[in-house]
């Protein structure tokens, strides 16, 4: 087995393991109606979903991907990138939300303030799982296979990570799956097409947080506008990846 696919196996199975253990230790205590400490789901909230950034930091180092952790936080907070680095984040984003945006469909009891304090909690509930998927695990499954071809395995892993992370939060029953799931088909190509033409992690954390913050604050729209900026926004991702390879 090539280096290259024992770091792809190690990642996968600690950060999709480490999280399904979580669940089944959630499962276990719902099924068997057993009276636990509040502060228990915090922790399930903390293991289970730093489980991917965890893993992208373990199999980064394990396998020299990078020299150190201080390198990977580096990468991490390095806000100085190319203006068109930027454009190309706020682009998707637009392409992604426009109409929300354009429409001013804002969710109630959302004010100016509300979008500043949810960037900041969502570097740590969203933005960190970038360290794994796009920095660590995806740039892997593409030195064996095409850009497309990683995109949608990120996209399976991904999914499933996140149904159990929905579990653990029992936020399960409460999601439009199929408009979900188109969105994080999209993000998938965007943000592996953002880390592609940058190298930058950064960029993928911060197109991660203005995901989060605008799908919390904003209202929703049809599906139909979902699939269509979705699928424009894969095709651009390919074109833009296949342009500098």
């Amino acid at each position: 087995m090539s280096n290259s696919r024992h770091a792809a196996k190690v990642y996968w199975l600690g950060s999709i393991g480490q999280i399904a253990i979580v669940c089944a230790c959630c499962f276990a205590l719902k099924i068997s109606k057993t009276t636990y400490p509040q502060i228990l789901d915090t922790i399930f909230l903390i293991v289970g979903g730093m489980s991917s950034a965890l893993w992208g930091i373990i199999v980064s180092l394990k396998f020299k991907l990078r020299k150190s952790l201080a390198e990977i936080l580096k990468d991490f907070f390095n806000l100085r990138k190319s203006p068109w680095g930027y454009l190309a984040v706020i682009g998707f984003i637009i392409l992604i939300y426009g109409v929300q945006i354009f429409r001013g469909r804002v969710n109630e009891n959302v004010y100016w303030y509300t979008y500043f304090i949810l960037l900041l909690q969502t570097i740590v509930f969203g933005g960190i799982e970038e360290i794994g998927w796009r920095y660590t695990w995806q740039p892997l499954i593409e030195e064996k296979h095409s850009f497309a071809v990683a995109c949608t395995a990120t996209f399976a892993s991904w999914a499933l990570w996140h149904y159990m992370y929905f579990y653990i939060t029992d936020s399960l029953f409460g999601i439009d799956h199929l408009s979900f799931l188109i969105g994080l088909l999209g993000s998938c190509f965007i943000l592996g097409a953002i880390y592609k033409i940058s190298k930058s992690l950064w960029l993928c954390v911060f197109y991660h947080c203005l995901l989060n913050v605008l799908s919390q604050t904003l209202q929703p729209v049809g599906l139909l506008p979902i699939v269509v900026c979705n699928s424009i926004a894969i095709m651009i991702s390919i074109l833009v990846v296949k342009k500098i390879d």
